[in-house]
C-alpha cells in the first residue's frame, strides 16, 4: 500500500507543478500554487487516514470503517475551509487556477486505483 501511495504522490505531484509551471507563464502561478497545496493536503491526509484505519482495521474492522468515514468528512469540511480562506484572499482572478489545479492532481488519484478492484487493495 505504501507502494502505492508513493506513485499517487509522484503523479499528482508531477501534475501539480506542470500546472504551476503553465499557469505561472500566464501570471497566475500564487492561485496555481495554492490549489497545488489544497491538494497535496489532501493527498497526505488520505494516506495517514488510510495507514491509521488499516493499523486499527487488524484488531477490529468496525473501528477501521469509521476511521475511513470520520476521515472523509473531516477532509471534506477542511478541504472547503481551505477553498474558502484562499479564494477570499487571491484575486478573483486566481480562482480558477486554483480550482482546476486541485481537481486534475485529483484525477491523479486515478493512477493509484489502476488493477484495482477495491479501494482497499
Amino acid at each position: 500500500m505504501i507502494k502505492n501511495l508513493d506513485k499517487a504522490f509522484k503523479v499528482q505531484g508531477l501534475i501539480g507543478i506542470m500546472l504551476v509551471v503553465i499557469f505561472a507563464t500566464q501570471g497566475h502561478a500564487i492561485g496555481a500554487g495554492y490549489g497545488f497545496f489544497i491538494g497535496i493536503m489532501n493527498v497526505v491526509m488520505l494516506s495517514f487516514t488510510f495507514s491509521k484505519a488499516s493499523t486499527h482495521a487488524e484488531e477490529d474492522p468496525k473501528t477501521g470503517i469509521l476511521i475511513l468515514y470520520m476521515s472523509a468528512v473531516i477532509r471534506f469540511v477542511l478541504l472547503a475551509v481551505l477553498f474558502v480562506l484562499g479564494l477570499s484572499f487571491l484575486d478573483a482572478s486566481q480562482a480558477f487556477p486554483v480550482v482546476l489545479t486541485f481537481v486534475l492532481m485529483q484525477l491523479g488519484q486515478l493512477f493509484n486505483l489502476k488493477g484495482k478492484r477495491r479501494l482497499t487493495d
